[in-house]
């Protein structure tokens, strides 16, 4: 298929048709690097400002992703997470069939703020620890995570953290605390600047914020956790009892 500068259909719109045709047919492929804007001029002999404008328009309609400072890429399948799942994330990558992948930006013992004393039923001000993490799928992040568990109940869990650990695991075979419901509350925000960096998503992009606390078997909670994901990329799924 070649461009036709003779018909009434504007250039750009052309462009735009045929990089579409591309990732339906599977030429880019989900999280894949398209050309630059510089190549794409030379491959459709066109300009910068057409080439722009069909971009602008795969990415209006969800085909394409603008990753600042990294390049426009085929935008990723979205992944489905069960709002009534107790699974924690390395659960959720291995239903996928996918290794999980985090980086842990902070790992901290505090003395638990206000918000958090009253929904970990704990006294403000006692030790609590405050793991920040990123969640890595395809090695891009999906979720950015803020959890925190109290060190009277867990003693020593800030050392038995690593970085692709489950921490449900860790809570299971060394404190013998199995996860089996939980609450959350859901909003979208806008992205920040700093959600933005970590996320890899444009600045105001839509974000699921998603509070969760979850429950071991005698109803207490083990974790409170705030974790951020882009509207984009994931769909929050409910499923009837049976």
């Amino acid at each position: 298929m070649s461009l036709n500068p003779s018909t009434p259909q504007p250039l750009y719109m052309q462009v735009r048709q045929m990089l579409k045709n591309d990732i339906q047919t599977g030429k880019y492929k989900p999280d894949e690097q398209i050309p630059t804007e510089a190549e794409l001029c030379e491959i459709y002999n066109v300009s910068r400002i057409t080439i722009r404008k069909a971009i602008e328009e795969l990415v209006k309609e969800g085909a394409l992703t603008r990753i600042p400072r990294r390049g426009t890429f085929v935008t990723s399948k979205k992944f489905h997470n069960e709002l009534l799942s107790v699974s924690g994330f390395s659960e959720f990558s291995h239903q996928l069939g996918m290794i999980p992948n985090s980086r842990i930006l902070r790992s901290e013992v505090i003395p638990a703020p206000e918000d958090v004393a009253k929904h970990l039923l704990i006294d403000e001000g006692s030790p609590v620890l405050a793991l920040e993490r990123l969640m890595y799928v395809n090695d891009r992040p999906l979720f950015y995570d803020i959890a925190h568990y109290s060190l009277i109940r867990f003693p020593d869990l800030e050392k038995k953290i690593a970085g692709n650990e489950s921490t449900y695991k860790v809570l299971s075979e060394e404190y013998q605390t199995e996860i089996v419901s939980n609450d959350k509350i859901i909003d979208v925000i806008g992205a920040t600047n700093d959600y933005a960096k970590l996320l890899e998503c444009d600045i105001g992009a839509n974000l699921f914020r998603i509070l969760k606390i979850a429950f071991n078997a005698n109803d207490e909670p083990v974790h409170l956790s705030t974790f951020m994901c882009e509207t984009s990329k994931v769909n929050l799924t409910v499923h009837r009892a049976r």
